[in-house]
């Protein structure tokens, strides 16, 4: 089984960057809430704090119910373990997979990639050392319907000009 593992600093911001913004946010949300008193129009910044900590919030909370921060991976597998709430492991054969969405698939690069499988969900940030090497293990044993499906996105997002076609 290969081990692939976050490095350093995704891990550190994976883990830690919401407490660092959250606390940035909430000392702009108390500025705001107290300059209120001194001018209505302090609403404004009030009610975009707000917002902006809802957001990274619950972009953050998806990050730690969904993303293991260790996965060991064969041709038959994935053990996905390290996840920050709730330290379980997840078995996952490769062979059960459903859906993968997301990233590469969606015409976004360094977007998460969801993965699917008997009502459960993961999620992989690209950002993972060696992540390539995991989704080549994944696709080279998925069922073959599912492999062509995300053959076909793919193509949707490719802009290959045609003389390069020609000339291969």
């Amino acid at each position: 089984m290969k081990t692939f593992k976050y490095s350093f600093f995704p891990k550190f911001i994976y883990r830690y960057g919401n407490f660092i913004i959250s606390f940035i946010l909430l000392s702009y949300l108390i500025l705001s809430a107290i300059a209120i008193l001194q001018d209505w129009k302090f609403v404004i910044p009030l009610m975009i704090n707000i917002i902006l900590l809802y957001i990274v919030n619950k972009y953050y909370f998806k990050i730690y119910k969904l993303f293991p921060f260790k996965i060991k991976a064969n041709n038959r597998e994935l053990h996905c373990s390290d996840f920050i709430i709730n330290n379980r492991t997840e078995i996952i054969k490769i062979y059960d997979i459903e859906k993968i969405e997301g990233g590469i698939f969606s015409g976004r690069n360094y977007a998460p990639l969801y993965i699917e499988w008997n009502g459960k969900k993961i999620g992989i940030s690209p950002h993972m050392k060696n992540f390539n090497k995991l989704l080549t293990i994944i696709l080279t044993n998925i069922k073959k319907e599912l492999y062509e499906e995300l053959l076909e996105s793919i193509k949707k997002y490719v802009k290959i000009k045609p003389e390069k076609i020609n000339n291969n």
